[in-house]
């Protein structure tokens, strides 16, 4: 049985002097998602999150019914509180030229000081919600370039604007309702296809450097033996190398983003 999956917040406050406002951004972590910046047990905030299904625009049936979040908001009301406060200031801080260039800079002195060795993930939940926002998302990881930065998106007309980019791993977010859109912008792009399996999909033909995440009935964690799942029994081998790790048999110091780095990589394979 894995460990329970620990959570940590950092916030950061942010000064206007034109209009005397301030602001406050929560950073959020994970023992999952901390890879070197801390560990399992003592996780570091290293993602930037906003509300699920509210901040995600182009959400499948599929994943507003099995996401993940859907269980975090109960089980950690604060975390999902702070997640709240973040999409209400992004959304103001982006009416406004000045306020989003002043925030930029702030967001790249705190993520340039905590993130250089582990990275900085965009998102846990919500996604890239408009263009201005993509831009924003852009403008600091150039700034942060000893950073590595991922992103799991939905968005994928707006994920055009992180293309180029050499520190910031896309990860197209597909099921099968958005799978032919993921896969146009894939062979466009590069980017990498992050395919999320439910009860009675036939997974398809996934390229080279793909990520398969099973939902939550399909996960052999909480098995004596996680390989005995009848899931996993259907997989053909290229497609069982494919699998989140972490997902599948359960969260601990070794099954994390760290080590794995199945999403973290930056050279993909686009499809022949």
């Amino acid at each position: 049985m894995a460990n329970q999956t620990k959570f940590v917040l950092s916030s950061l406050e942010v000064a206007y002097q034109y209009g005397g406002r301030e602001r406050v951004f929560w950073f959020d972590g994970n023992g999952k998602i901390t890879a070197e910046n801390g560990s399992f047990e003592r996780p570091s905030a290293n993602a930037f999150s906003l509300l699920h299904k509210t901040d995600c625009p182009h959400k499948t049936p599929i994943c507003e019914s099995v996401c993940y979040v859907n269980r975090l908001e109960d089980a950690e009301p604060e975390m999902y509180r702070m997640y709240r406060r973040n999409s209400a200031a992004i959304h103001q801080v982006l009416s406004c030229g000045y306020e989003t260039a002043i925030t930029i800079l702030a967001f790249v002195e705190w993520i340039a000081s905590r993130c250089k060795r582990g990275g900085f993930r965009w998102h846990v939940s919500g996604d890239i919600f408009s263009m201005e926002y993509a831009w924003f998302i852009r403008a600091v990881v150039i700034r942060t370039p000893d950073v590595r930065h991922w992103i799991y998106t939905r968005s994928f007309h707006f994920s055009e604007t992180l293309h180029g980019l050499r520190n910031i791993a896309v990860n197209l977010s597909a099921d099968r309702d958005n799978f032919n859109e993921a896969m146009t912008c894939h062979n466009q792009f590069g980017f990498r296809i992050c395919f999320m399996a439910t009860e009675g999909d036939v997974i398809p033909d996934l390229p080279k450097g793909s990520v398969i995440f099973p939902s939550h009935e399909l996960r052999g964690r909480d098995l004596e033996q996680p390989t005995d799942a009848p899931w996993w029994k259907s997989l053909s081998l290229k497609q069982k190398h494919m699998v989140c790790p972490p997902d599948f048999f359960g969260q601990s110091e070794a099954l994390r983003c760290g080590p794995c780095k199945k999403c973290l990589l930056f050279g993909y394979a686009k499809a022949e």
